[in-house]
């Protein structure tokens, strides 16, 4: 049986929105300064990897992910390789964490990445679908299986000091699903543990996602993920060292803190305006949904089923025209375009840039809600160590994956 899974890039949609009002009758809105406090210093490049041509370990096939453990080790996930590539503080190759395959300690569909307390590797195999679990070493532990549930392909994982992964899940396709039109309103942030029990869900997030199932031919399942429209609100969070977590799903300017069962116990806001969204907006992310296809970047396919004859041929999926001419848009452009936790629990938030710019000023915050300034020119790392190191992912203009690794100065770790 064949499994085909089409998503976009577009962020996901809040379909509603937490009435702040209510939460300030609680006492629980820090209202954060609405002018900027520009941080002064400079975050100098360490080293940088990726490259077109050269080692095995200086080339990616498209990077799905990046961490780092307590050494200041970077860890990059390798997807169509299947692979994780570890590297030293000075850049330098250490080691490889798995391969393609289906044995034991091998990946398939690896998707996201996440590094425990104690240094072991945690990888969401998308095809068992299960977290394979490695030492810090690459020695094999074990499977974790995922039953019933799917993790979301863009939204992140991270680790959780409870013991288990924190992500967001929607309802796995089955063996047979049934054919047609199957809508989600709800998507949960939910803690999965590694160390037996069921999975919790902390927090029910108001989206809207719609599966499409059809059946092609006999063994063969064609489905179809649309998420929320274009611009939508994304889900942002992150697990905080303390296992507090922080959450933004809305329009506007709004983290909340919650505790490690899920309750909030705080918002942070800021007044910040969104803006309505304009032609040239959507003619931009029709530009780069074009870009996206037609580079062949994010596709997954996942096959299941044994068989030892040649596999299904591929299901006819719409064309790049239609898939444009099918985009949705959302009506106001959100506020917040990411969200990360350091080591050291500061938050740092990015706000969505002007139109044409790459990266947004980031806030630097606290979960007690104290502004600390605003970082500019620099963008939102993917990942940031405890000694101060923050990686960067981008493609360069020859299509070549690379991460950049940069120093932060003090005031900012």
């Amino acid at each position: 049986m064949m499994i085909r899974m089409r998503t976009t890039a577009a962020p996901l949609l809040a379909a509603a929105l937490m009435a702040a009002s209510a939460a300030a009758a609680q006492g629980r809105v820090v209202q954060l300064p609405r002018q900027d406090r520009v941080l002064s210093g400079t975050a100098p490049q360490v080293y940088a990897i990726g490259a077109a041509e050269g080692a095995e370990h200086e080339i990616f096939g498209e990077i799905a992910g990046v961490a780092f453990d307590a050494s200041d080790n970077l860890y990059v996930l390798d997807r169509p390789n299947a692979r994780v590539m570890v590297y030293g503080p000075n850049g330098r190759f250490i080691r490889q964490i798995g391969r393609k395959g289906q044995g034991p300690g091998e990946l398939t569909v690896p998707m996201q990445l996440a590094i425990t307390g104690d240094g072991t590797v945690v990888v969401m195999d998308m095809a068992r679908p299960a977290y394979s679990l490695f030492r810090p070493d690459g020695t094999f532990i074990r499977n974790v299986a995922v039953e019933g549930l799917m993790p979301a392909m863009n939204t992140p994982m991270a680790w959780h000091p409870r013991g288990g992964v924190v992500s967001t899940f929607r309802a796995a396709p089955t063996a047979n699903p049934r054919t047609g039109t199957h809508t989600q309103n709800i998507v949960p942030l939910t803690f999965y543990p590694f160390g037996g029990g069921n999975p919790v869900s902390l927090y029910q997030i108001p989206q809207q996602w719609t599966t499409q199932s059809s059946s092609s031919s006999p063994g063969q399942m064609v489905i179809r993920v649309s998420p929320p429209p274009t611009f939508s609100p994304a889900v942002l969070f992150g697990v905080l060292p303390g296992g507090q977590m922080a959450l933004s799903f809305t329009s506007g300017y709004t983290v909340r803190i919650l505790d490690a069962n899920g309750q909030t116990v705080r918002y942070l806001q800021r007044p910040m305006p969104v803006r309505r969204t304009t032609e040239r907006d959507r003619e931009r992310a029709r530009a780069e949904r074009r870009e996206m296809v037609e580079s062949g970047r994010g596709r997954i396919t996942i096959n299941r089923g044994g068989g030892s004859g040649p596999p299904p041929r591929a299901p006819r999926l719409p064309g790049l025209e239609q898939q444009l001419a099918e985009m949705r848009f959302a009506d106001t452009i959100p506020a917040l375009k990411g969200l990360r936790v350091a080591p050291s629990g500061k938050l740092w938030v990015e706000r969505t840039p002007a139109f044409g710019a790459e990266d947004g000023p980031v806030d630097l915050l606290t979960a007690e809600g104290q502004y600390l300034g605003t970082i500019t020119g620099l963008g939102l790392p993917a990942a940031i160590s405890r000694g101060g190191l923050v990686a960067f992912t981008e493609v360069d203009d020859l299509g070549v994956d690379r991460v950049v690794v940069r120093r932060l100065p003090q005031p900012w770790r």
